[in-house]
């Protein structure tokens, strides 16, 4: 038997209000994810409308502009098309460069070869 929660239960899940903070996102929409499990599918109308209610500032504004807001699926993917942390290329090759070298040698397939032979 599935047990779910009431919408006032489900609220007490989102900590937080989503004001357009782009590190905060993936916890906001973890949270609401989780929420949206525990309520009754025949509440999900009326608990996004609760959860609209937790998107502030930017972030409201960014949902008021769009017609599409009538599911969570809808709503979080605005929300991550405007929020999410989108990585550069460039971001990933500055981390690996600037990552600790590590005191290893690259051996070539020859000393390598040479190696295997003066080990036998």
């Amino acid at each position: 038997m599935t047990h779910h929660c009431s919408v006032k239960e489900a609220m007490k899940l989102i900590h937080h209000s989503f004001d357009g903070d782009k590190r905060k996102l993936r916890e906001f929409i973890e949270n609401v994810d989780v929420a949206f499990e525990l309520v009754h599918p025949s509440k999900h109308e009326v608990f996004l409308k609760f959860v609209k209610t937790k998107i502030t500032g930017d972030a409201r504004l960014k949902l008021m502009v769009r017609d599409l807001t009538h599911t969570w699926a809808l709503v979080k993917g605005i929300l991550e098309e405007n929020y999410e942390i989108r990585r550069t290329l460039d971001f990933y090759a500055c981390k690996m460069f600037s990552a600790p070298k590590r005191n290893t040698r690259m051996w070539t397939l020859g000393e390598a070869e040479l190696m295997k032979y003066r080990l036998n």
